[in-house]
């Protein structure tokens, strides 16, 4: 990926080309195979490794060599698209859903130069899109789970199977993935540009953001706002507010895995440290919990050095 990276990095017809060869491939791939597992692997490396790429040449070039690079890109993608698909406004509509957050969040990260900036600034758009979610598509879920029931008959009219129990469990799937949405939308975007800063120093053969990283601190506001946020979230029965503590959970989960790094740094065994502490994260909700409270208490009580903490 780095040497993909220094390639787009040459200039902005070649950046256009890779991100627009990466997109057009997580489009059309899904055409040609059989296989849904691979197709979903395929695609979500696809698009997360073009959205890196737009992110490090807004870091590294400014704003307008991304936005040049974007508009060739869905030019591209946009007349392949119409031609092959019949689908004029997939170009439009990748740019929207891709791309749109990756430049403000990017250019947040450029002119602030903190990764604590960026977070914050990510929750905010990340709550104003769980709102416009909640204002324009109330029937999101109800829509979602009308599709999935047809399709799970449909499956079971073709097949000897019956399986109650799982049509039942369909509901609270659907209604744990609509609330999912906005956290899992910021999970995502924050982490290609974390990807897309590590880049950078990689390129640069700088040091710079395992101390940046290492040193994420959301702030005490920030903290007391979001222990509100999430007690509100746990307490209540409205689903916008589940949305926004699950927002805010993602984000001091990131601070929890910055005092993690921090205190793993030190030790001869950081990479076995380190490696068992993700496992476990991935495997146990309980661990991803714990460090999201890790998280908010460091603002708070401070787990590292306050020397290493640069504090928004």
């Amino acid at each position: 990926m780095l040497a993909l990276a220094k390639y787009a990095l040459r200039g902005q017809y070649q950046a256009a080309t890779v991100v627009g060869v990466l997109v057009l491939g997580a489009v059309f791939f899904p055409l040609f195979t059989g296989n849904a597992l691979i197709s979903l692997v395929v695609t979500s490396v696809l698009v997360v490794v073009a959205c890196t790429l737009v992110g490090l040449i807004i870091l590294t070039q400014g704003s307008v060599s991304g936005i040049k690079a974007i508009s060739v890109a869905i030019i591209g993608i946009t007349l392949v698209a119409t031609v092959v698909l019949k689908a004029p406004t997939l170009g439009i509509s990748i740019a929207l859903a891709q791309w749109l957050p990756i430049v403000l969040l990017a250019q947040v990260l450029k002119t602030s130069k903190s990764l604590a900036v960026m977070l914050l600034v990510g929750i905010l758009l990340a709550a104003i899109g769980t709102g416009i979610q909640y204002i324009f598509w109330p029937e999101l879920e109800a829509e979602w789970v009308r599709q999935v029931v047809i399709a799970s008959e449909q499956l079971q009219e073709n097949t000897t199977n019956s399986n109650a129990v799982l049509l039942d469990k369909i509901p609270m799937f659907i209604h744990w993935m609509v609330l999912l949405l906005g956290g899992m939308s910021y999970l995502l975007f924050v982490s290609i540009m974390l990807l897309a800063r590590w880049l950078q120093a990689k390129i640069a053969s700088s040091e710079g953001y395992g101390r940046e990283f290492q040193s994420l601190s959301l702030g005490k506001q920030a903290s007391l706002a979001g222990a509100v946020i999430l007690i509100l979230g746990f307490w209540s029965n409205q689903d916008w507010i589940t949305s926004l503590a699950l927002i805010v959970m993602v984000a001091f989960t990131f601070q929890g895995v910055a005092v993690v790094h921090a205190r793993a740094a030190a030790s001869k065994r950081k990479g076995l440290l380190i490696g068992l502490f993700y496992a476990l994260l991935f495997i146990f909700p309980q661990v991803v919990a714990l460090t999201t409270i890790a998280g908010l208490l460091d603002n708070w009580l401070v787990f590292r050095k306050p020397r290493n903490i640069d504090i928004t």
